[in-house]
C-alpha cells in the first residue's frame, strides 16, 4: 500500500548539510590493501571530513603507529632530543589519510588494551615530561620540528576512555582531570590556534549516567582548564537505537550549567551494533557491516544536521579487514555504499524544508551549486515490520523534472531502479525489508 509520508519543498531553505561523517582510522599501511592506492582511493570517495587516530596498531599489525609510546620508545630517554622519537610510521599513516582528502583528529595516548596485563594503560609517570612529549609531536606536524609538516593539525584529544578501568586508564577520573589540567593548559599556551579536548568518556549518557563528565567539568571550570571540545562515545543496541539522537543536546544543556557555553560538541566513537560478539558481527543476521547498520548510519546523519554536534566519529572506517568497517577484507560492504551515498548527497549542500510523519523514515533534502536537486531517505523499520511504497510530495511545478533513484538495500548496492512519479508525487517502490537507503538526484 502506498503512503504518502514525506516531502520536500525545494523552495524553502533551511540551511547547508553538516558534513558530520567523521571516522575512527585512516587507510592500512599493513596486510596489503592500500597496494596501488586501490583502498586509498576508496577511502577518499567516501569524503570523510576528519579521521581520528585511535586504535591504529590494532588495525596495522606490528607498525608503531599514533600512540605515544610508539612514537617516544623509551620513557626515560630525553623528551627534548629529535633522536628518541619515532616518526616515520606515523608520519606515512597521516600522510595517506590526507592523501584520502580527510584532515586529522590525533588522540594523545595509547590505544585500547585487549591483552593478558596492562602495558599502557596507566597515568603517566610524569605529567610534565608527558606533555613535553605531546608538544614535539604536535611541534612536529604543525611546525616541521624534526623533519616534520606544517599539516595545521587543529584537533588534539587528551586520553582515551578514562572511565574504562583496566583497558584504558587503571586510575580514578580526578586522576584524568589533573593529566587533562596538565596537558591542556600548557598546549594551548605553546599552541594558541589548537584545539585540546576530552574527557573521551566511554560510559556516559550525557544528561543521566554522567557523574564522572560532571567531575570532570567542575574540575575545569573550578581550575580553569581550556577545554575546546567535549568528547564523548556512545554504541547503539537494538533496544534503543536512537536514543543516541538526544544524547548531544542533553551534552549541550550539561555543558552549559558548567559555563562551557563555546565548547564544541564531539562524538569520537560511535556506531550500531546487534552485538558485541566477534562471530556474529561476521556472520550473524545483521553483520556490523551490513544494511542495518549502513541504515542506522544514514538515519542519524541525517537527525543530527538538526543537533548541536560539531563533529562525529564513526568506529571504524579505514581498517580494511574489519567487519565493523566499510570494507571486510578489502571487499565493500554494505556501510561502504551508505558513507558513499551521504558523501554524494552532502554536495547538494544548500538544505531545503523537509517532513516526515514517521520516524522510521528519515530524508533530507538539496540543491548544489547549479540549483540541481536531490533527496536522501533512510528506512530503519521495526522488526518484522514493512511500510510498503513510500511518497515523496514534491512541489508544484516539477512535473517534468527527471529523477534518477539508487537503492541501497540488502539486494542492491546503489543501484539505480525504476521509480513512479504524479501529481507531483515521487513513488519509490517496497523492495521488501526494514532496512533501505534511498538517493534520489535530478538528472541531467
Amino acid at each position: 500500500m502506498q503512503k504518502e509520508l514525506l516531502s520536500a519543498d525545494f523552495g524553502q531553505s533551511a540551511g547547508v548539510i553538516r558534513r558530520l561523517n567523521g571516522g575512527n582510522l585512516g587507510p592500512m599501511l599493513s596486510n596489503g590493501y592500500s597496494n596501488g592506492g586501490k583502498f586509498v582511493e576508496e577511502f577518499a570517495e567516501l569524503e570523510i571530513p576528519i579521521t581520528r587516530l585511535h586504535d591504529a596498531p590494532l588495525g596495522n599489525k606490528g607498525m608503531r603507529l599514533g600512540d605515544i609510546q610508539h612514537i617516544f620508545g623509551n620513557w626515560k630517554a630525553d623528551a627534548q632530543n629529535p633522536d628518541n622519537y619515532y616518526f616515520i610510521q606515523t608520519d606515512d599513516y597521516l600522510r595517506t589519510i590526507r592523501a584520502g582528502g580527510s584532515d586529522i583528529l590525533f588522540r594523545l595516548g595509547t590505544s585500547i588494551e585487549h591483552s593478558l596485563n596492562n602495558y599502557y594503560a596507566f597515568p603517566p609517570a610524569d605529567y610534565e615530561k608527558w606533555t613535553d612529549i605531546c608538544i614535539n609531536i604536535i611541534r612536529h606536524y604543525n611546525e616541521g620540528w624534526n623533519n616534520g609538516f606544517s599539516w595545521n593539525i587543529r584537533y588534539w584529544e587528551i586520553w582515551n576512555e578514562p572511565d574504562v578501568v583496566k583497558k584504558m586508564w587503571n586510575s580514578s577520573i580526578e586522576e584524568y582531570c589533573r593529566l587533562y589540567e596538565t596537558a591542556a593548559k600548557r598546549i594551548k599556551a605553546r599552541f594558541p590556534g589548537v584545539k585540546i579536548g576530552g574527557p573521551v568518556l566511554a560510559r556516559v549518557r550525557p544528561g543521566s549516567n554522567d557523574e564522572n563528565a560532571r567531575i570532570f567539568l567542575g574540575y575545569c571550570r573550578d581550575h580553569q582548564v581550556p577545554l575546546d571540545f567535549f568528547s564523548w562515545h556512545s554504541y547503539s543496541g537494538p533496544r534503543q537505537p536512537f536514543a543516541i539522537l538526544d544524547e548531544a543536546r542533553r551534552a549541550r544543556e550539561l555543558l552549559d550549567r558548567y559555563g562551557f557555553h563555546e565548547t564544541e560538541l564531539h562524538l569520537t566513537e560511535w556506531r550500531y551494533l546487534e552485538k558485541w560478539d566477534r562471530i556474529y558481527n561476521i556472520m550473524g543476521k545483521h553483520p556490523a557491516g551490513g544494511i542495518k547498520v549502513a541504515s542506522h548510519l544514514i538515519h542519524c546523519l541525517i537527525a543530527w544536521q538538526k543537533s548541536p554536534l560539531a563533529m562525529t566519529c564513526f568506529y571504524l572506517i579505514g581498517h580494511g579487514s574489519s567487519s565493523w568497517s566499510p570494507w571486510f577484507y578489502g571487499k565493500k560492504q554494505k556501510l561502504y555504499y551508505a558513507f558513499r551515498a551521504f558523501a554524494e548527497m552532502a554536495h547538494y549542500e544548500n538544505l531545503v524544508r523537509c517532513a516526515s510523519d514517521s520516524e522510521a523514515i528519515r530524508l533530507i533534502a538539496g540543491r548544489d551549486a547549479q540549483g540541481k536537486r536531490a533527496i536522501l531517505l533512510a528506512v530503519f523499520l521495526p522488526e518484522g515490520e514493512s511500510c510498503g511504497e513510500i511518497a515523496v510530495r514534491l512541489p508544484s511545478g516539477m512535473e517534468s523534472v527527471k529523477w534518477k533513484v539508487l537503492l541501497l538495500d540488502e539486494a542492491h548496492d546503489l543501484e539505480e531502479i525504476a521509480c513512479g512519479t504524479g501529481d507531483n508525487v515521487l513513488i519509490l517502490p517496497d523492495s521488501g525489508g526494514e532496512y533501505r537507503i534511498y538517493l534520489i538526484r535530478e538528472e541531467e
